[in-house]
C-alpha cells in the first residue's frame, strides 16, 4: 500500500512538472528576449522662442532585448508633429496704402523625425524609458523661380535629442497594449530653435 502511494505520488509530481514546464519556458521567453512594436499618438509640438506650437499626431517604432522581465535596451524611432504646418504673419514695410506696412505670410513646420536608443526600467504595472539620439526638424523655405514665382520645400537639419516616457501595459484580453506619456526635446542649428513635445502614445508590443 505504501508502495502504491508512492508511486502514485511519483506520477502526479511528474505530471505536474511536465503541465508547468512549458508555462515556465513561457514565461522565461515572455521576460527575455527580441521585441518589437508600433503605435501612434498625439503630442503637443512647440518651438518656444518662435511662439508657434500645434497638437499633431505621432508615429511611433520599437525595437528591443529584453534582458530581464524588468530591463530592456530600446531602439525607437518616432515622427512627431505631422503635419504641423501653419502660416506665420510678418509685419513688413510698404508698398501699401501710402506706403504703409502690410502682412507678409510664411509658413512654418514643427515635423520632426529621431532615433533614440533607450533604456526601459521597471515591469509591466509601471516603468520608465530614458533616451538620447539625435532628431532631424523640418522647416519650409520659399525658392523663388526663374518666372518670379515662388516655390515652398521642406529642408532638414540635424540635431541631439533626448526623451522620457512613462507608461503600464493595459491588459487589454488577447491584445494587450502600452500606454505611455512621453516627454520629448530636440536641439537646433541654424534654422530652426529647440523643440519640445508632450503627448499620449499607445503602441502594440509583440515579443518573439
Amino acid at each position: 500500500m505504501h508502495s502504491t502511494c508512492s508511486r502514485l505520488a511519483g506520477i502526479f509530481a511528474l505530471v505536474a512538472a511536465t503541465a508547468a514546464a512549458p508555462r515556465a519556458h513561457a514565461q522565461a521567453a515572455e521576460g527575455r528576449g527580441f521585441f518589437i512594436g508600433a503605435g501612434g499618438g498625439l503630442a503637443l509640438m512647440d518651438e518656444p522662442r518662435a511662439d508657434f506650437s500645434r497638437v499633431r499626431g505621432s508615429l511611433h517604432l520599437r525595437a528591443g532585448w529584453s534582458l530581464s522581465p524588468s530591463t530592456a535596451l530600446v531602439l525607437e524611432g518616432s515622427m512627431n508633429g505631422i503635419g504641423a504646418a501653419a502660416p506665420d504673419s510678418t509685419l513688413m514695410p510698404g508698398p501699401g496704402p501710402a506706403d504703409g506696412p502690410y502682412y507678409v505670410y510664411f509658413r512654418r513646420s514643427l515635423e520632426t523625425r529621431s532615433l533614440l536608443a533607450s533604456l526601459q526600467l521597471g515591469g509591466p504595472s509601471f516603468y520608465v524609458r530614458p533616451g538620447v539620439g539625435i532628431a532631424r526638424q523640418g522647416f519650409l523655405v520659399q525658392v523663388p523661380l526663374g518666372n518670379d514665382g515662388i516655390i515652398e520645400e521642406m529642408r532638414w537639419e540635424t540635431g541631439p535629442a533626448a526623451a522620457l516616457a512613462a507608461g503600464r501595459v493595459v491588459p487589454v484580453p488577447g491584445f494587450p497594449l502600452n500606454v505611455e506619456g512621453v516627454v520629448f526635446w530636440s536641439g537646433s542649428e541654424d534654422s530652426t530653435n529647440p523643440r519640445w513635445s508632450a503627448g499620449v502614445q499607445i503602441t502594440r508590443v509583440i515579443h518573439f
